[in-house]
């Protein structure tokens, strides 16, 4: 029956879990790692130990708040000031910088989590049916799934946030009455432990691969797919509300993980990821609105406080515990592991069998999933074993093609910017062909024999410090794992055969200024000084970065006489293509007239 009760309780279902899912899954750490990647010389970011850091106090202060909370008892009062405190948190983000300040987020934001899911669970059942849960759960996920949400700046995206933490607060209904209803319990509590933790395990780990992935990502939830999406989570949690509240719990956590199991093999393989795109928010949604339901309904507690108890050990183990240690240990792959799928459904479908033997039949759709799982495994060709082959790997999966091409085209300004050009057979023997668009970036087919590795891997943690106004996003979380120094090895080693090529284009080529005179002093400090300083002394912000500390533009020693009587032409290569072989960089789009003044401040530098 419709209430206003159950409306509001609905609601507070809504703002708890939307917030979980908008700012502490999404917005929260892009901050943290945009923070970061914008200082590549705080050397604990580029080992993830940031981000792990502060994401494990958030953990511990969310597991420490749920068993106070058990301790001492559920309130509305403590939804409220949980959700307050939760949009504190997610209000002044924004704002914060470093490690220390990040902290005092994750804890208070883990703590604001900790509070009010526990205590929603144990008050949940004197406000509303399930149904209503249902309900609740599948506005979150609707809502975080609409493209005016889920493609926002993370500091739009954390006042959102807020926002949904702030309405919560305000919709929180007063204590209702206990209801002593109890619902059949199919599984006892170890069970529902594991298998709780089985499903937000493979959830965890199969959303992490997919959304750093780019093709897996534009496949299965890409931007033109979040209408959709979103309607999928919330039609699939309103029926999951209404199965639990008519049939029970009886086969819909299994039904759950066979679905999450085939959306895991099917996104693997490109003819499957509109299909896993499907079925994948179908079980994220039935799962979710069991989960928050079990504790009051279906886990046999007679009371409030057995209830708050139950809830406790549920998310600190199946929510905190299991969901740290999926995308902990999906940090460095590209596709899901058909072993997570085989683990994961042994878990379950034991619980099932040793728990209930009469639901056997059960078993056989899961035993099918799992057979599909070994005989994937036979079929998946095995993981590259050079880092070159797992950086082309990288190179893919992160959709670097969408704005880079390898291939410089011939009769255009490519030829000078990156050339020479290559011959189309050496183009098209490369598996896949790698051509590319190229709209927005520059050709990075011998970036290997123009760029050295530590000024590649210093401009994928902070594009704008060495290309200013660059619309590249930064790409500092691949160095958290492998990735990122595997992918700076393809890059490399793909470049560095034409090195001799590159060597005869420079030699050639000399400037021909005839506009007018540009801002050198200008120039400089938006190309140099982030390793070379504004002074040109050589101690810019980057510099200590490098393997070799920068020159010494101002006192010298100088790569070429004051007399030489090609002084100014060799100034000219070196600021148009840099050195290969060493640090410094080229800079090939600039014009003849922007290297002319260039060249005329660095001689106005010399003492």
């Amino acid at each position: 029956m419709m209430s206003s009760v159950s409306i509001r309780a609905a609601m507070v279902i809504a703002a708890v879990y939307g917030y979980f899912l908008i700012f502490a899954q999404f917005a929260f750490i892009e901050l943290l790692r945009g923070d970061f990647s914008g200082h590549p010389d705080r050397w604990f970011f580029s080992q993830g130990f940031a981000e792990k850091l502060v994401l494990g106090w958030m953990a511990v202060a969310g597991i420490g708040a749920g068993f106070w909370v058990a301790w001492k008892s559920a309130s509305a009062g403590k939804i409220r000031g949980g959700l307050l405190l939760a949009g504190l948190a997610a209000a002044i983000a924004p704002s914060m910088s470093g490690l220390v300040g990040y902290a005092v987020i994750g804890i208070l934001t883990g703590a604001a989590i900790g509070i009010s899911t526990v205590s929603l669970a144990t008050l949940i059942k004197s406000w509303c049916g399930i149904a209503w849960v249902g309900l609740g759960t599948g506005l979150a996920y609707g809502c975080c799934n609409l493209p005016m949400v889920f493609l926002q700046s993370p500091e739009h995206q954390a006042w959102i946030a807020a926002g949904f933490a702030g309405f919560g607060a305000v919709v929180v209904p007063s204590r209702g009455n206990f209801s002593a209803e109890l619902r059949k319990r199919t599984l006892p509590f170890w069970g529902v432990l594991i298998v709780f933790t089985a499903l937000v395990w493979l959830d965890s780990a199969a959303f992490f691969i997919i959304q750093h992935s780019q093709n897996l990502k534009a496949g299965t939830w890409g931007e033109p797919l979040l209408w959709r999406n979103g309607a999928v989570h919330l039609v699939s949690a309103v029926l999951a509300g209404f199965w639990l509240d008519r049939a029970g719990t009886r086969f819909i956590l299994g039904f759950a993980w066979v679905l999450l199991a085939v959306a895991g093999l099917a996104v693997n393989e490109a003819a499957g990821r509109p299909f896993g795109g499907w079925i994948y928010p179908v079980a994220v949604s039935i799962y979710s609105t069991a989960l928050v339901a079990w504790p009051a309904w279906f886990s046999g507690a007679e009371s409030e406080r057995a209830i708050t108890w139950r809830a406790a050990w549920l998310f600190a183990i199946a929510g905190w515990f299991g969901s740290a240690n999926g995308i902990g240990m999906a940090q460095s792959l590209f596709n899901v592991p058909q072993a997570f799928v085989i683990i994961s459904g042994l878990a379950v479908g034991a619980v099932m069998m040793f728990s209930y033997r009469k639901y056997w039949r059960f078993f056989v759709p899961v035993a099918g999933v799992i057979l599909a799982g070994f005989f994937t495994i036979q079929e998946t060709p095995s993981r590259p074993s050079t880092p070159f082959e797992r950086g082309k790997q990288v190179y893919l999966s992160e959709g670097c093609i969408h704005c880079h091409s390898q291939y410089v085209r011939p009769g255009t300004a490519d030829e000078s910017y990156w050339g020479p050009v290559r011959e189309m057979a050496s183009t098209l023997s490369s598996r896949p062909v790698l051509i590319g668009n190229r709209r927005q970036g520059p050709d990075l087919s011998q970036v290997g024999a123009r760029r050295s590795a530590t000024w590649i891997k210093l401009h994928f943690l902070s594009p704008q410090s060495f290309s200013p106004g660059t619309t590249m996003p930064s790409f500092a979380y691949l160095f958290e794992t492998e990735k990122g120094a595997d992918l700076v090895t393809y890059l490399k080693e793909s470049g560095e055969p034409q090195i001799g090529r590159v060597m005869n284009v420079i030699s050639t080529w000399s400037p021909s200024p005839t506009g007018p005179s540009e801002d050198g002093a200008a120039l400089f400090s938006q190309q140099c000084a982030v390793c070379h300083g504004e002074e040109g002394r050589g101690n810019g912000p980057m510099s200590h970065l490098l393997g070799k500390a920068p020159a010494n533009l101002v006192e010298g020693p100088f790569i070429w006489s004051a007399d030489s009587p090609d002084r100014d032409l060799k100034m000219a290569r070196l600021i148009k293509f840099g050195i290969p072989g060493t640090d410094m960089p080229g800079h090939e789009t600039l014009t003849d007239d922007q290297i002319d003044a260039l060249q005329k401040h660095l001689l106005q530098l010399r003492k």
